[in-house]
């Protein structure tokens, strides 16, 4: 290969390092497992009233509540139509918070439903990072 030839190749490689990717196609979101549980006060928001109308898959809303009285990390749960269902149980919230706090999205996923259990373990959860 000829000298002037392999400079003008060298010159629009490094040059394509700089230039911005441009594609229209829509990115996939990585989802990562952070943790399972059961949703915490479950009874005392309007879970009950919705659990009939979920279906395992379901994405959840999760939102930070720094607020809180009675824990500064906690994490409300919400159905895609804005119903409370309760919260990421206390000693499972300290990392997804965080992972909040540093603008990570934080979705839940239903996991299962069982109408027959207890209220406070009819309603399981998936908490996934997405990145």
């Amino acid at each position: 290969m000829k000298r002037g030839i392999f400079l003008k190749r060298m010159g629009v490689g490094i040059l394509a390092l700089f230039i911005p990717k441009t594609t229209h196609t829509k990115e996939e979101k990585k989802k990562y497992f952070l943790t399972k549980f059961y949703v915490a006060g479950f009874i005392y928001y309007d879970g009950e009233t919705v659990i009939n109308k979920l279906k395992i898959g379901d994405e959840l809303k999760i939102i930070q509540e720094p607020q809180n009285f009675y824990d500064r990390r906690a994490l409300e749960i919400f159905t895609n139509h804005n119903v409370k269902l309760g919260y990421v149980p206390m000693e499972q919230n300290p990392i997804p918070s965080r992972l909040m706090r540093q603008e990570l999205k934080i979705v839940g996923l239903v996991d299962k439903i069982n109408l027959r259990a207890d209220p406070w373990k009819m309603l399981r959860i998936s908490l996934f990072a997405e990145v």
